[in-house]
Parts: C-alpha cells; sequence; structure tokens
C-alpha cells in the first residue's frame, strides 16, 4: 500500500469523496499528520471511524522504519538509518547548535533524497555505495516529520513556534537529480497547513547539475542554494568532482552568476578541504578570485575520512591559513563546526559501517 505521506491533499478529497465521506476530512487528516504528529491513523480523533478504516485500507502509515540511532558523545548530533519498504537503507542526521552570541538557537535536520547517489564525489561514502533509486517525496518528507517528533518530545511543544528548525538537503544523493520530487517536497515542509518551515529555512545543495540550477532560479519559493565546489579550477576539481567533466567550473559559476541574478539571494559555496589535494595557499588564492565577484558566502569543512577514501583532512594550521587569504578577498566565510565525528556523521557513513559488519 501506498504511505499517505505520498498523497496531495487535493487526492486525499478525491479518494475521500469516491468513498462517500466528506471532503473536508482531508483537511482533518492533513492537520493530524503534518500538525498534531500523529503515528498512526487509530491515533487520529478528530476523523470518523469510517475514514480511518478507508485510511487503514488504502495506506500505510510513515514509509520509514528506524534501524538505528546513534547519540554523539557530546549529545548534539544524532544520526538515523532507516530501512524502506524495499529494505533499501537511508540517513537522517540531526545536530544541535545552542546561542552562540552570533546566531541563535537552532536545530538542523540533514535529510537524504536518493538511496545512494550516481555523481561518485571520490571522498564521499555515499558516492562510493552507487546510485540505487530516487526517493519519493514521502520517503523525504517523513524524515522531518520522524526527528520533528523526537523534537517535540525532548523540547516541549514550544519548539513548534519557535521558527528554530533548519532543513539541509545535504544527505545521502543528489536533491537536483530528484528535482521534481525534491521540489514538491519543499512545498510540503513549506505549507503553512502543514510543517509550515519556512523557505529561507530550508536549504537545497548541488554538486553542481547547471540546467538544474538554472531551473531552480526561476522557482517562485525562497530556499536557500549550497554548491559544492570543492576546488577552484577543473583539473583539481575534475579528480575528486567526476560531474565537472560535464558541467566544468566557469559554466557552474556562470550558472550561479545567473541565480544571484534572478533572485538576488546569495550562494553558499561548500568546500571540503582534503590535506594536499585542494587545500594549498595557490588554491586559496584562485577561489578568492573566482568567487570574490558574487554574493556568496563559503563554507569550509574538514573532510570525514571514509573507508574506501586515502583523503585526509587538512590540519587546522591549513585551514586557518586558507580562511586568511579568502578573507583577504573579502568573501563571507565559516570553517563548519564539526558534528558527529564520533558516530560517521558524515553522508553515507553510517549505512556502510551497517552494511559492513
Amino acid at each position: 500500500m501506498i504511505s499517505i505521506f505520498e498523497i496531495k491533499k487535493e487526492d486525499i478529497k478525491l479518494g475521500f469523496k469516491s468513498a462517500g465521506i466528506r471532503e473536508y476530512r482531508a483537511d482533518q487528516l492533513w492537520q493530524s499528520i503534518y500538525v498534531d504528529l500523529s503515528s498512526s491513523f487509530d491515533e487520529i480523533k478528530t476523523l470518523p471511524l469510517e475514514a480511518v478504516n478507508y485510511l487503514k485500507s488504502n495506506h500505510s502509515f510513515s514509509p520509514l522504519r528506524l534501524v538505528v540511532k546513534k547519540k554523539s558523545k557530546d549529545k548534539s548530533t544524532d544520526k538515523y538509518l532507516w530501512k524502506l519498504h524495499d529494505n533499501n537503507l537511508i540517513e537522517t542526521v540531526l545536530m544541535r547548535y545552542d546561542e552562540d552570541g552570533h546566531r541563535r538557537r537552532r536545530r538542523t535536520v540533514c535529510i537524504s533524497s536518493q538511496v545512494g547517489c550516481a555523481l561518485d564525489c571520490k571522498f564521499c561514502a555515499t558516492g562510493q555505495q552507487g546510485f540505487t533509486r530516487q526517493l519519493t517525496v514521502g520517503e523525504i518528507v517523513s524524515q522531518v516529520i520522524e526527528i520533528k517528533k523526537e523534537l517535540i518530545i525532548e523540547e516541549g511543544r514550544s519548539f513548534n513556534n519557535e521558527n528554530n528548525l533548519n532543513i539541509v538537503f545535504m544527505g545521502m544523493g543528489e536533491p537536483l537529480a530528484n528535482y521534481s520530487r525534491t521540489l514538491e517536497a519543499v512545498k510540503r515542509l513549506n505549507d503553512q497547513k502543514g510543517l509550515n518551515i519556512g523557505a529561507r529555512n530550508i536549504t537545497i545543495s548541488t554538486v553542481g547539475l547547471v540546467p538544474k540550477i538554472l531551473d531552480l532560479a526561476k522557482e517562485k519559493i525562497q530556499v536557500n542554494l549550497a554548491v559544492s565546489i570543492h576546488a577552484p579550477d577543473d583539473e583539481t576539481r575534475s579528480q575528486t568532482v567526476p560531474i565537472n567533466n560535464t558541467y566544468p567550473i566557469g559554466d557552474l559559476i556562470q550558472a550561479c552568476k545567473k541565480y544571484i541574478e534572478i533572485t538576488n539571494r546569495k550562494v553558499f559555496f561548500e568546500y571540503v578541504l582534503l590535506h594536499g589535494q585542494n587545500d594549498s595557499k595557490s588554491h586559496a588564492e584562485k577561489l578568492g578570485k573566482l568567487l570574490k565577484p558574487l554574493l556568496c558566502h563559503l563554507n569550509l569543512i574538514p573532510v570525514n575520512p571514509t573507508l574506501k577514501s586515502d583523503y585526509k583532512r587538512s590540519n587546522s594550521d591549513k585551514i586557518n591559513a586558507f580562511r586568511e587569504i579568502i578573507t583577504k578577498y573579502n568573501i563571507p566565510s565559516t570553517i563548519r563546526m564539526e558534528k558527529g565525528i564520533d558516530i560517521n556523521a558524515g553522508c553515507g557513513q553510517l549505512k556502510s559501517e551497517f552494511l559492513n559488519l
């Protein structure tokens, strides 16, 4: 049976109507699963028994089943491994950030958009697993719902009203390679009569699918765009990011310029630092010149080493020297706070660990 989280509200209304159930019951169901966060059809007390029985006969509930959950030693990060209906596995990460004088207290959920990934970035555990299939809208959205349930238990119902939940499409998979489902999931997350997560609290990440970046620029929703750049020139980038051979860095930067021009929103560039590969002063100078003309922010990220990769993380001196050069070009930058290293919180690492047991 199809999970209820796959169904649009309009289609729920049609299903109810054909079963002789009044259409307004679809609004009550929507409220129950996306606002009240009910965990089963039997928990929904606003629907008559005939509607509950109809739903139980025609739909399953959550498409996710928890396999394992790990919590970091500092209790700031939880990582979840889920099993899907076809026994495929995906991951979700919850990161807790306390107020630090610069940013308010917030919670970030890193969600997956595919089972595996076809783009084969050489330092990424998910890329090393290959591509299996696209996630459905329900499988994407349900990751957020399951984590939000836990946060409400942990922090109380007041959490619902604090608008401090951020969603980042930075888990397993390339979101823009699952474009239509990713966008529909964003609309479901943003729905004011549902999860009501602000568009500016949602970030879609891409490794550089140029046509889809241009498509995203035309969408009427103000999500954030993060671009995994990882190198300032074609020679270096192609060694670790094979999609660069299809969409070279010049084309990628032009697409980002067009995106900024259309949306008037900054682009967040992600740069995973690999020791001896892309972390030299020369790389920093090239990157500074490349990004200087753009409205952007640069996130510098020490790599999470993986079992099938020889890449090591840059040391703190090199990272700081790299950032000093970037600052010289007046590019705002952040060294990404490391979370969940002790629980393999990097993309795809927990699944790899589980499969290798």
